[in-house]
């Protein structure tokens, strides 16, 4: 019972979360179709359903079927209560007809809601059911020991954006080693980004480029991630010879790139040893080179997917993609991504974000990871990142921190229902903590589609899951083996 006391205070504590400001520029995530087990049901909205999906809307010549249908019960739990008689007012009948068709559209949109967390309630039982602790565990030097490093890595970043001593290698690295068993430790990790950025400085400047000019800068890491490069550096065996370097590309690893099977195939650790990435870490890889090589460059979001933005010479803003190589345009990911323009009004999608935003988004990263790898535990350390994250996007338009935020709600939720063995929500009502944190995710749910996110088709999203599945099986090199992409030649 103290885990609910811990919670419900939690909820209070939050409640910057569901605040939404007006739009005026624009300042930015990402769940997926869910696959549940249906552990929990809902036997009140099953039924209820049952009856809107026929509805009796007046029509000009059937009140008698209006005055048999105010009789069934499954209306009456819908709340759908239409007069016996149709006001016979030709004007007063058509107001009539457009509220029952307004009802029933209320109905429909009530049932999708509560359905769709129905749905993220299952999914969280799938999280949570392997991470289930005491309330005493989480006061125990065990689970303190536990996640330590989750703690140091909040610390860390806290730090940066505290002292405005931003680094994004260091922000990445530090939420990869909270999770542990990285493919990359600290050396070589930053040996990799300097050998990055030493190589491609001196492309840049044997191909007569100036080392000073943005595009110049950009259109190095530009060639570098995505084309095998080769410069010549000086022989410290020989110094009358020369020796070549080559650097091989990245490529998109489509093998588990959701990190369903291993959670590290997000990480730009295992992007930089494995030469494989995705569009989470590859971004990551080119914001990295840009600090080291002094470019300025932003991350920008679509709906499950992030991209770089930056400035060429003349003001100009390009969209680019380090998956593919491609320059693409605000209007594509528009047309193709599912972007309202209500989410693009509001920033949630297509903006940038800032060097300290960056670092405050890996937050949120940083609290997803150790849902993964602890669940939501008493709440207290995702709640601090959610808390401190936000604090750095003042129109509170980081559609990730929402994402994160229903998250935890669906797992503490799911923990409090299993506590009072409830299974179908039509016995909510026996537990008050419950039906606080289910109303929590109703409405964190409803600011998110608020904000402009709309979900991509779901026939959509399955074609493109077993497109990437097929790329799978045909990927001629692996994306988790550690290999070097640096060859010397003499």
């Amino acid at each position: 019972m103290k885990l609910l006391i811990t919670i419900s205070s939690f909820l209070f504590s939050i409640s910057v979360i569901g605040q939404i400001n007006t739009p005026k520029a624009p300042t930015f995530g990402i769940p997926q179709p869910l696959n549940t087990d249906n552990y929990y049901t809902n036997s009140v909205l099953i039924a209820n359903n049952q009856t809107s999906n026929n509805p009796s809307v007046y029509s000009g010549n059937h009140a008698n079927n209006i005055i048999v249908n105010q009789k069934s019960t499954q209306q009456q739990m819908m709340g759908y209560n239409p007069p016996q008689v149709p006001p016979t007012d030709p004007a007063k009948r058509h107001e009539f007809i457009k509220k029952q068709y307004q009802e029933y559209a209320n109905r429909n949109k009530q049932y999708r809601q509560h359905k769709e967390v129905l749905n993220i309630l299952n999914e969280a039982h799938q999280n949570e059911r392997n991470h289930r602790k005491s309330f005493d565990y989480y006061q125990s030097s065990e689970f303190k020991l536990n996640t330590k490093s989750y703690n140091n890595a909040l610390e860390h970043l806290k730090h940066q954006l505290k002292n405005e001593n931003i680094s994004l290698a260091d922000a990445y690295f530090s939420i990869e080693k909270a999770y542990g068993n990285t493919y990359l430790d600290k050396e070589e990790y930053y040996n990799i980004i300097q050998e990055s950025v030493k190589f491609i400085k001196t492309w840049i400047i044997q191909n007569q480029l100036d080392i000073n000019n943005q595009d110049a800068l950009h259109y190095g890491i530009q060639k570098f991630m995505s084309e095998t490069l080769t410069v010549e550096l000086p022989n410290p065996d020989n110094p009358n010879l020369t020796k070549k370097v080559t650097h091989l590309p990245f490529f998109y690893d489509y093998e588990d790139f959701e990190g369903a099977k291993d959670f590290r195939n997000y990480f730009v650790t295992k992007s930089l040893a494995t030469g494989g990435g995705q569009c989470n870490s590859m971004p990551a890889i080119y914001l990295v080179l840009a600090e080291g090589l002094g470019a300025k460059a932003y991350l920008s979001f679509a709906p499950q997917h992030s991209f770089i933005k930056y400035l060429d010479n003349q003001g100009n803003i390009h969209s680019y993609e380090p998956t593919s190589n491609w320059k693409i345009t605000d209007k594509w990911y528009q047309d193709n991504m599912f972007i309202s323009p209500k989410a693009k009004a509001y920033g949630i999608y297509l903006d940038t974000l800032n060097r300290k935003q960056i670092v405050a988004n890996c937050m949120l990263d940083l609290a997803f990871g150790y849902m993964t790898k602890h669940g939501a535990a008493n709440a207290i350390f995702v709640n601090d990142c959610i808390q401190t994250s936000v604090q750095y996007f003042p129109k509170n338009n980081n559609i990730y921190s929402y994402f994160v935020y229903s998250s935890l709600l669906s797992r503490l939720l799911e923990k409090t229902l299993h506590q009072y063995g409830i299974t179908d929500l039509k016995d909510i009502n026996k537990s008050p903590e419950a039906i606080q944190l289910y109303n929590a995710l109703l409405k964190n749910e409803a600011i998110i589609k608020q904000l402009g996110y709309q979900d991509m088709p779901e026939e959509m999203y399955l074609q493109l899951m077993k497109y990437h599945e097929f790329k799978g099986t045909q990927q001629q090199v692996s994306g988790k083996e550690k290999r070097n992409l640096f060859i010397t030649t003499f």
